[in-house]
């Protein structure tokens, strides 16, 4: 029975406790809960990192290369030559050289040729200053007279071919026809005629060619 009320019982206790003690106390102010802040570990500084700190960095000084002005290549005296090895096979000519025409003989530049000489060689006696083409009562040159020329020249010589070797040989070969003297006209001395001994070598092809075109123009009729 007794165990069946306790609870009351004790209730009843206590508030006859709580009378007895005066008025009931005021109940404590409620304080905010306190927070709790993440632990932080010291950083210690360092040599290193208080001269960083303190001192300010200084600028990097780069050194720049003066610009040099550029080099002037002097050409070189002589040209480099490659030269190209030549190939087996020959390269035929692309064109064929056309020959030159040989001038033919011209007795109008021979007659000049024969009165007015060599124009390049002065010194040179001309055929004229020696014989004359005409026919002359007194021949006071010093060779034969040239008028008919072209009839004596084809039977001077039996063994010449024609009258225009004869002449052509008179010039270059002056002592291999000696004219016969005419009274106490000379033209010989010693096997040696007394015309000028080197037209061979002062004339050229084409002159004496023009000579001998001309001296075939001389006839007597």
């Amino acid at each position: 029975m007794i165990i069946k009320h306790a609870p009351i019982l004790l209730a009843a206790l206590l508030m006859a406790v709580l009378a007895a003690c005066g008025t009931p106390a005021t109940p404590a102010p409620e304080f905010p809960p306190t927070l709790e802040l993440p632990s932080r570990v010291p950083v210690l500084p360092t040599a290193d990192s208080r001269a960083e700190a303190t001192a300010p960095a200084a600028p990097t000084a780069v050194a720049v290369e003066p610009t040099r002005p550029p080099t002037r290549t002097r050409p070189s005296a002589t040209p480099t030559i490659t030269l190209i090895p030549p190939t087996g096979t020959p390269v035929p000519p692309t064109e064929t050289p056309t020959p030159s025409a040989t001038p033919q003989p011209d007795p109008e530049r021979g007659a000049l040729l024969f009165a007015n000489g060599i124009p390049s060689k002065p010194e040179v006696p001309t055929c004229a200053s020696c014989h004359y083409v005409e026919i002359v009562e007194v021949n006071d040159l010093v060779g034969p007279v040239m008028h008919g020329i072209a009839d004596r020249a084809a039977r001077r010589d039996p063994n010449e071919l024609s009258a225009a070797a004869y002449l052509r040989n008179s010039i270059i070969l002056p002592n291999k026809y000696l004219v016969p003297n005419e009274g106490d006209k000379i033209y010989a001395v010693g096997g040696m005629s007394l015309m000028h001994q080197t037209y061979a070598d002062e004339l050229t092809p084409d002159q004496i060619n023009d000579l001998v075109a001309y001296m075939l123009t001389l006839r007597a009729q």
